[in-house]
């Protein structure tokens, strides 16, 4: 059984009051499909929770870590993922690296402490959570690479 629906009620009305006043990051992570109360997969509930109980969305950003291999689970994460704003979807450093690096070209640079940094940032701002999804091309003072040019400097800024 994994409740995780169970548990994310809980949190969004324990902390209803606090989100008012300031966002609320939830991490999630998961090694498999939610269940309902009687252990049958209930990926349904989930979703509706994460579109219409995050009140408001905009404050209360998740990111799911995926945390198997299993396709099912995976396929209708990343279909989430697309479709719910303020959601992210992050598999484990070694493949979320493979995917980004598909996206962002072989010598794109990502080390654990991006992957950590994707984790924390991905639901808060969609420069992080696209980065496995299209190339990037956001330049200027925050340090963000850009597809367009490759920086000679081996430093990069998050």
């Amino acid at each position: 059984p994994t409740p995780i629906l169970r548990v994310l009620r809980h949190v969004l009305r324990e902390k209803q009051l606090e989100i008012q006043e300031r966002k609320l990051l939830i991490l999630i992570a998961t090694d498999g499909v939610p269940t309902n109360e009687n252990g049958q997969q209930d990926t349904k509930s989930l979703e509706h929770a994460l579109r219409h109980e995050r009140n408001p969305i905009n404050r209360i950003p998740v990111t799911i870590i995926a945390c198997t291999d299993d396709n099912e689970c995976i396929g209708y994460l990343n279909h989430w993922d697309k479709k719910i704003p303020n959601l992210d979807v992050a598999d484990d450093y070694k493949s979320e690296r493979q995917e980004i690096q598909k996206v962002q070209g072989k010598d794109f640079p990502f080390s654990f402490g991006d992957y950590v940094v994707k984790v924390l940032m991905g639901a808060v701002d969609s420069w992080f959570d696209t980065l496995d999804e299209r190339p990037v091309t956001t330049s200027g003072p925050t340090g963000r690479r850009t597809n367009k040019a490759k920086s000679k400097s081996s430093c990069t800024i998050l």
